[in-house]
């Protein structure tokens, strides 16, 4: 508890917690805006709207995903918490003050998966306001029955899995512009091009991003391949890649060297 209150008070230290909170808000309402606001428009003439009627059971599982759009703030929150050590030289301290590594690096993914879920927390707090605000002064009618709770715990449950897997890739990748970069070039241009590509959509189920999205992805809710886990299956699954990273990253941690 003492290392965990530690890691606490450092993440507090600075603004940064601050930034991010309000980019995890910002890129979970941007889903939110965009989708009411076409809500009922497009498609051909004289056939269906390309985007469901405001008042549709099937607009509230789209805005009800936000929180998920959430999920590279709450990574980058991961690997900034381990990566801000290596930079301004204080892991050397950190390990020294607890000469058992495997205490630092487990209290910095406990401390990481916990805000991780206070992040996406706020996120989806955010999006159901918005969404219950904007649904019922349009006439529809917001409500979180169904399988709607399912899809906001799922988003959530995604984005905060991503703090351990922040935390494991800068633990393994120490240089913060290097583990930021490579993270963001994963999650938004590997996987979408793997996703695309028919030949490849049966690989990226089983990808973190593909198991994240299996988490909050309802056949009638529609996804990025049409192919997905179950919601169990995929959480699983994403909850041990977050394992296995952790896992590796805790290796790799308790026996590089340190100056």
């Amino acid at each position: 508890m003492k290392l965990i209150k530690s890691e606490l008070r450092k993440f507090f230290s600075t603004k940064t917690w601050i930034w991010l909170l309000i980019g995890c808000v910002l890129l979970a309402l941007i889903q939110v805006v965009l989708t009411l606001s076409f809500a009922g428009s497009g498609g051909a003439e004289g056939g269906p709207p390309a985007f469901p009627p405001i008042e549709s059971p099937e607009i509230q599982k789209i805005v009800l995903t936000g929180p998920a759009n959430a999920t590279i703030f709450i990574a980058i929150l991961g690997v900034i918490g381990i990566t801000a050590e290596y930079r301004h030289k204080t892991i050397a301290p950190t390990f020294l003050a607890t000469p058992k590594r495997w205490k630092v690096v487990a209290a910095k993914l406990l401390t990481y998966l916990m805000l991780g879920v206070g992040y996406a927390v706020v996120a989806a707090v955010f999006v159901v306001l918005v969404s219950m605000i904007w649904i019922n002064a349009r006439g529809g009618e917001f409500s979180l029955g169904g399988d709607n709770w399912k899809i906001l715990l799922g988003a959530a449950i995604a984005a905060a899995l991503y703090g351990i897997i922040g935390v494991a890739v800068g633990s393994l990748v120490p240089n913060q512009i290097a583990a930021i970069s490579g993270l963001l070039a994963y999650m938004f241009v590997i996987e979408p091009i793997l996703s695309a590509i028919p030949a490849t959509q049966g690989v990226y189920r089983y990808l973190p991003g593909g198991a994240a999205s299996a988490l909050y992805t309802y056949a009638d809710v529609g996804g990025p391949t049409g192919d997905l886990l179950s919601p169990i299956a995929g959480g699983l699954l994403l909850a041990g890649y977050a394992a296995l990273l952790a896992g590796i990253a805790y290796l790799v941690s308790t026996r590089r060297e340190v100056s």
